[in-house]
């Protein structure tokens, strides 16, 4: 068995920039899980040099974002910590700022941590642990989270139950939310137990429960069908005017947690590699890959983050890239 370096890192969560250009959040493999540290690279395909990073220390990044640039403004690029801190990367300056109420700092209202990051027609989203969502505003993240927030505590006491029954129970009644997408006036979250929930613009509306699978990522087709995909091989589509159905449901043995579009079909990331979508049959495709985080289109290329290696589709070609530090 090969021993792995010191420094070996896992690649943990990205946001494609453009065709040559990747932003990715990685951990180091020898660190433990109550030791937060964050290292974000920059792999640049046309660059000699390839890899560039900086460090967050003391924070675990768990997803990243970048808005479409906007015609002479500087290109920012977000990273959020599931304690709820958000750093803003430009050439110009960093700035790290907290979400007040997320996470479980002894400052915030101790709701959990917070998992998703996400760019929304010109404003930033987050959703999270509890049904956290927020949304910033000029000065500040504001919650954007009524009737979905649950302001209850973790574990109530209880006379009849033991302490771990009473875990298990919180547990088991606790809504973790996984993503958010969608356009203002049509926004979606979703999350554990099959949960899906959209925003009119005016309220939230809980949807109807299709599946009991955890639900991990949201994609907004070309033509405006919304994809969601989760665990156990879990596809559905549809919308919250037209209603949505189940198009997979324990067909694959794997657990779904990205997806996107590509040349007109739908390319989904999983546990045990990248699946294509062809006039609804699910296909695995034909290379090797683990526990694929993102997957996204950007300028005509296919970007996929594994957590050994960085991968870019071209519809014909399939390029590798191997971290530096691996």
């Amino acid at each position: 068995m090969s021993l792995k370096q010191p420094n070996s890192l896992i690649m943990n969560t990205g946001s494609a920039i453009n065709r040559d250009m990747y932003y990715m959040s990685c951990s180091f493999v020898d660190r433990t899980f109550d030791e937060p540290y964050s290292r974000l690279f920059f792999y640049q395909d046309k660059n000699k040099d390839k890899w560039f990073y900086h460090d967050l220390p003391d924070l675990h990044v768990v997803s990243t974002c970048f808005p479409p640039p906007t015609s002479g403004a500087t290109r920012k690029i977000y990273a959020l910590s599931e304690e709820g801190y958000v750093e803003c990367f430009s050439r110009d300056a960093i700035s790290v700022e907290k979400i007040q109420d997320a996470g479980l700092d002894p400052s915030s209202k101790m709701y959990g941590y917070v998992n998703k990051i996400k760019h929304i027609d010109g404003q930033l989203y987050s959703c999270g642990h509890r049904g956290q969502i927020y949304r910033r505003n000029e000065s500040t993240w504001e919650h954007f989270d009524d009737g979905i927030l649950q302001k209850n505590k973790l574990i109530i006491a209880n006379t009849d139950m033991s302490f771990m029954e009473s875990v298990k129970l919180s547990i088991d009644e606790t809504l973790d939310l996984f993503d958010i997408d969608g356009s203002t006036g049509d926004i979606y979250v979703v999350g554990t137990d099959g949960f899906v929930a959209n925003h009119d613009g005016a309220q939230w509306h809980k949807l109807p429960r299709l599946t009991a699978a955890d639900l991990h990522c949201i994609y907004i087709s070309s033509s405006g069908i919304v994809w969601v995909v989760g665990s156990q091989g879990t596809i559905i589509n549809g919308s919250a005017r037209l209603g949505f159905k189940v198009l997979a449901r324990k067909k694959i043995d794997a657990d779904f947690y990205s997806a996107t579009e590509f040349q007109n079909d739908i390319y989904i990331g999983a546990n045990n590699g990248i699946y294509k979508l062809i006039d609804n049959t699910i296909k695995k495709v034909d290379i090797t890959a683990k526990e694929v985080s993102s997957i996204e289109s950007k300028d005509g290329v296919l970007w996929a983050l594994s957590s050994e290696k960085l991968l870019r589709f071209d519809g014909v070609r399939w390029d590798e890239f191997v971290h530096i530090d691996n």
